[in-house]
C-alpha cells in the first residue's frame, strides 16, 4: 500500500492542476446535486419493530386514523395569572380570548380542535360530557368525577390553564416556519394583554437551528494552532482548505441522499464537527512529513514518501474511524445507521482529500509551501537570526524537545504514571453508574425557551404526568368470558341492565379490569377508560403518570405497565401494547442501551485486529484498547456530571442525555482515539523495526525503551496539534443553542483531551517502557499468517536513505 501511495501522492503533486480541477468539479457537481434533489430533514427519532411501533399499528387498525396522534403536529397553549390573580377575573379570561382568537383568525386550517378554546369554558364543557357519558355507562359516580378530573384544563388554583390543537400537517416534523409564527405571534398578543403566555408540544418543538460561528470558531483556532505547528502562513492554509472542501462534500452528499432517505436534523450537524476535525488533522500528519523530507528530496518524491508514510497511517487511521461509524449499523436503529454512516461517508472523503489534494496544493505552492514564515515559531530563528538546516536523518534528532523530556520523565517512573492515569481517570468514570437517558422533549429544553417554560408551567398545574401519557391499546377480540378477575365485573355489567350479550360484556369487563391493575401502580396517577371502537372489540386507556419524560420511575412505570399487561393477557385472553410518544421514545432508548455492549465488542474486536496488521504485537492493541475505555469512561463521568446532574452550576439545563450520544460517543471516540495510537505507535515501531531492537541514539536505554523515547519525540508535536485542533473544533459546538448538540461537543472534546493527552501520552509509552520486549511481541505461526502491511513504508524509505537532492532539486523547486 505504502508504494501505491508514494505513486499517488507523487502524481498528485506533479499533476496538481488536475487533483484541483477534479475537486472543484465533484463540488460543483455535489452542490448543483444537493440544490435539486434535497428534501428536508426530520427531526423524528423512531424505529421499527419496538412494542410501542407495533401497539401505534394495532391502534390505528382498531381505529383508523388514530395512529397519527402519537406523531400528530400538536400544540399546548399553557397560560398563568399575574401574582396574585386568577385566570377567571375578566381582564385575564378576555387575554386568552384574544390570544386564541389570533390563532383562529391566521390558522384556518387547524385540526383536532376538541379541546380548543378558552379552557375556562372548554374545560367545564369536556368533564361535565365526560362525567355524565361514563354515569351512563353505568360507572360509579366517583370513578366518573376522578376522570373527568385527570381531563381538567384548569389547574385547581384557577392560575394556569392550558388549550391544545394541531397543525394541518403530515407530522410534527412537516410543520413549517410559518405556522410556528403564528403561535410565537399569538404568545406576543396574550402576554400585552397581560397574561403569561408559553407554548409547547410535539408541533411546536424547537427547530434544529445551526450556529455556523462553530465551525468559523474550530477553524479559527485550528489555523493559529497550525501556524504555531509550521510557524508558515501558507502551510497553515492548507489543511483548513481541504477540510472544507471534504467536509463541503460529504454535507452536499448528504442532502442529496435526502431524495432517497429520510435523514435526521442532527446528521449533518455530527458529520461537520467530524469531518472537520479528521479533515484538518490528516491533512496536517502528511504536511508534516513533507516537511521533514523536502528540503533533502525536492517537492515530488517528498510529497510521494509522505502519502507512503504518514498517509498509510491515515488510511489505517481513517478506516478505523470508518469502521467504528459505520458499524453503528448493528444497532439496527434506522436514525442512528444512517448517522453512523454519513459520518462514516465524510471521513473517507477527508482519507481520500488528505492523499489527494494535500499532494496537489503542495506541488501548486512549491518552494512556497511554507513561505509566510513568523519568527521564533516552529524552529524558525529569531528576528536577525540565521535559520540552520534542519536534520532529516532518522538517525538523529533535532535537540532536546518538550515532548523529549516529556517522554524521559514517563521512562524514569512509568508505574507513577500508570497509577496516576488508572486511578484518575477511573475514579471520573465512576458517575458512569448514573447515566440516564432520554431523547429531546419540552422538558429537557433550554430553560429559557418556551417549550420548557410551557413544560413547567403544565406540571407545575397538573403533576409532572402530564408531559408523559401513555395509551395502553386493549384489543378483546380473544376474551375469555369466563376468566376468573372478569367475572364479578361482567356480571355486575349485565345485571345492571345493560343490553349487552356475554362477550360484550366480557370486553367492558377486561377494559376496567385493566383500568384498575393500572391504577393500581404506586407511580401510576390515573388510568382510565377514554374510547371504545365501534363494535366494542377494543379500548383505549389513558394513563398518567406521576413523573415527567424524563424521570427514570417514568420509564419504570412504563415497565411495570408492560409487566400488568401481561399478566392481564395471560389471565383472560385479551392482548394489550403500550404506546405513546413517551413509549416510543422509551422503547428507543432501551434498544440502544441493549445495542451497546453488542456494538462496543464489535467496534473493539475489529479495531484490535486492524491494531495487529499495523503494529504486529498482541500487547499494543489491549494496551490501546483499554485505555480508550479508560477515557471513554471519564469523559462519560464527567458529561454526566455536568449535564445531567448539574455540577456547580455550569449549565443551566441539567437534564438526562440523549439516548444515542452514548454509543456514538463510543463510535467516535475509540476511532479517534486509534488515529493517535497509529501515528504515535507508528512512528515508535518504525524506529524499532530500522534498528533491529538495538539503542542507536542512547546507551542508557535499551533498544525498546529508545525506539518509545525516539518514536514519542518525533510523532508528539504534530499529535498534540492535532489533538488541540480536533478538541478546539468539537467544543466550538457548545456554541450551538441546542443542549444536545452542545453535549455532543463537549463529551467529544472531553474524550480527545482524556485520550490523547493522558492515554496515548502517557498511559501507552509508560506500559511500554514497563513491559519491555513484550510490548512488540508476536507468536510467531500469527506472525506467519497475518498480512505485512509495512504502514511505516520501511520499504519505502530504504530506497531514499542517505539520498540528498537538495541541489539537484533546487531549479525545479524554485519553478
Amino acid at each position: 500500500m505504502a508504494e501505491f501511495l508514494f505513486r499517488l501522492g507523487k502524481w498528485s503533486f506533479l499533476n496538481k492542476w488536475k487533483v484541483i480541477a477534479a475537486w472543484l468539479v465533484i463540488f460543483a457537481g455535489m452542490t448543483v446535486a444537493a440544490l435539486t434533489l434535497m428534501k428536508p430533514f426530520t427531526s423524528e427519532f423512531e424505529i421499527s419493530g419496538t412494542p410501542a411501533i407495533e401497539a401505534v399499528e394495532k391502534l390505528d387498525e382498531e381505529f383508523p386514523g388514530a395512529g397519527q396522534s402519537v406523531n400528530a403536529a400538536t400544540v399546548n397553549v399553557v397560560f398563568q395569572a399575574p401574582e396574585g390573580e386568577t385566570l377567571d377575573e375578566p381582564q385575564n379570561s378576555a387575554a386568552m380570548d384574544e390570544t386564541l382568537a389570533y390563532i383562529e383568525d391566521n390558522l384556518d386550517d387547524r385540526q383536532g380542535t376538541e379541546r380548543f378554546g378558552n379552557p375556562l369554558k372548554v374545560s367545564e364543557e369536556l368533564q361535565r360530557t365526560v362525567f355524565d357519558l361514563e354515569t351512563e355507562m353505568g360507572l360509579p359516580e366517583p370513578t366518573a368525577r376522578a376522570d373527568a378530573e385527570n381531563l381538567a384544563m384548569v389547574s385547581d388554583d384557577r392560575t394556569i390553564a392550558y388549550t391544545t390543537f394541531t397543525f394541518d400537517a403530515e407530522s410534527a416534523q412537516a410543520v413549517t416556519e410559518d405556522q410556528r409564527q403564528v403561535v410565537r405571534d399569538a404568545i406576543e398578543v396574550g402576554e400585552d394583554a397581560g397574561v403569561r403566555v408559553e407554548a409547547g408540544g410535539p408541533g411546536f418543538g424547537e427547530a434544529i437551528v445551526i450556529n455556523t460561528t462553530s465551525e468559523i470558531i474550530g477553524l479559527a483556532v485550528a489555523f493559529i494552532v497550525l501556524i504555531i505547528t509550521f510557524g508558515s502562513l501558507i502551510s497553515a492554509i492548507k489543511p483548513v482548505v481541504t477540510a472544507v472542501v471534504g467536509v463541503g462534500i460529504g454535507v452536499l452528499t448528504i442532502l442529496t441522499s435526502t431524495h432517497w432517505l429520510t435523514l435526521n436534523d442532527i446528521t449533518p450537524v455530527l458529520a461537520v464537527m467530524i469531518g472537520l476535525a479528521v479533515g484538518i488533522d490528516y491533512s496536517l500528519f502528511i504536511l508534516s512529513r513533507y516537511r521533514a523530507e523536502y528540503q533533502r528530496l525536492g517537492g515530488p518524491d517528498a510529497a510521494g514518501l509522505a502519502a507512503g508514510t504518514a498517509g498509510s497511517s491515515v488510511v489505517f487511521a481513517g478506516m478505523t474511524v470508518f469502521v467504528a461509524l459505520a458499524a453503528l449499523v448493528i444497532a439496527n436503529i434506522e436514525f442512528l445507521t444512517w448517522m453512523g454512516l454519513s459520518a462514516a461517508l465524510t471521513v473517507a472523503i477527508a482519507v481520500v482529500i488528505g492523499l489527494t489534494l494535500t499532494p496537489a496544493l503542495l506541488g501548486l505552492t512549491r518552494s512556497k509551501a511554507f513561505g509566510g514564515k513568523i519568527p521564533g515559531l516552529a524552529g524558525n530563528p529569531g528576528w536577525g537570526k540565521k535559520e540552520e538546516p534542519p536534520r532529516s536523518s532518522w538517525r538523529s534528532l533535532e535537540g532536546e524537545t518538550l515532548g523529549t523530556k516529556w517522554v524521559k520523565l514517563i521512562q524514569r517512573v512509568p508505574g507513577l504514571v500508570i497509577a496516576v492515569v488508572v486511578l484518575g481517570l477511573g475514579a471520573m468514570s465512576l458517575p458512569v453508574s448514573q447515566l440516564e437517558m432520554a431523547l429531546p422533549s419540552d422538558a429537557t429544553s433550554g430553560k429559557e425557551t418556551t417549550q420548557r417554560q410551557s413544560a413547567e408551567l403544565m406540571a407545575e398545574g397538573f403533576g409532572e404526568g402530564v408531559n408523559a401519557p401513555f395509551l395502553m391499546i386493549v384489543d378483546a377480540d380473544n376474551v375469555n368470558p369466563d376468566a376468573a378477575p372478569l367475572v364479578p365485573i361482567k356480571n355486575a355489567i349485565q345485571d345492571a341492565g345493560e343490553d349487552v350479550n356475554e362477550r360484550e360484556a366480557a370486553g367492558l369487563a377486561s377494559y376496567l379490569y385493566t383500568v384498575s391493575q393500572a391504577n393500581s401502580l404506586v407511580d401510576v396517577k390515573h388510568a382510565q377508560l377514554v374510547t371504545v371502537n365501534d363494535d366494542n372489540s377494543s379500548a383505549q386507556v389513558l394513563v398518567t403518570p406521576e413523573t415527567g419524560p424524563a424521570d427514570q420511575r417514568t420509564a419504570e412505570t412504563a415497565s411495570a405497565l408492560r409487566s400488568i399487561g401481561t399478566e392481564i393477557q395471560d389471565a383472560t385472553g385479551v392482548s394489550i401494547g403500550l404506546t405513546g410518544l413517551t413509549a416510543v421514545q422509551m422503547d428507543i432508548t432501551e434498544r440502544l442501551g441493549e445495542a451497546m455492549p453488542l456494538y462496543l465488542s464489535v467496534v473493539v474486536g475489529l479495531a484490535i485486529i486492524l491494531l495487529l496488521l499495523v503494529f504486529r504485537s498482541i500487547m499494543v492493541p489491549v494496551v490501546a484498547s483499554l485505555g480508550f475505555l479508560l477515557s471513554v469512561g471519564a469523559s462519560f463521568g464527567l458529561t454526566i456530571l455536568v449535564w445531567q446532574e448539574g455540577l456547580w452550576g455550569l449549565v443551566d439545563t441539567p437534564a438526562p442525555l440523549i439516548s444515542f450520544m452514548p454509543i456514538f460517543l463510543i463510535g467516535v471516540t475509540f476511532g479517534l482515539a486509534m488515529d493517535y495510537q497509529i501515528f504515535l505507535g507508528t512512528r515508535m515501531r518504525e524506529h524499532y523495526v530500522k534498528t533491529g531492537g538495538s539503542n542507536e541514539l542512547y546507551n542508557k536505554y535499551n533498544g525498546v525503551e529508545e525506539s518509545v523515547v525516539v518514536g514519542f519525540s518525533r510523532g508528539v508535536r504534530v499529535v498534540t496539534a492535532a489533538a488541540v485542533i480536533m478538541i478546539a473544533v468539537f467544543v466550538a459546538f457548545i456554541n450551538q443553542p441546542l443542549p444536545f448538540i452542545q453535549i455532543f461537543g463537549f463529551a467529544l472534546g472531553l474524550s480527545v483531551f482524556f485520550d490523547a493527552f493522558f492515554i496515548r501520552m502517557g498511559l501507552v509509552p509508560a506500559a511500554m517502557f514497563i513491559l519491555g520486549r513484550a510490548t512488540w511481541w508476536m507468536p510467531k505461526w500469527m506472525d506467519k499468517i497475518l498480512p505485512n502491511i509495512d504502514i511505516e513504508g520501511t520499504k519505502l524509505e530504504e530506497r531514499f536513505e542517505g539520498v540528498d537532492r537538495t541541489k539537484d532539486n533546487k531549479e525545479s523547486l524554485d519553478a
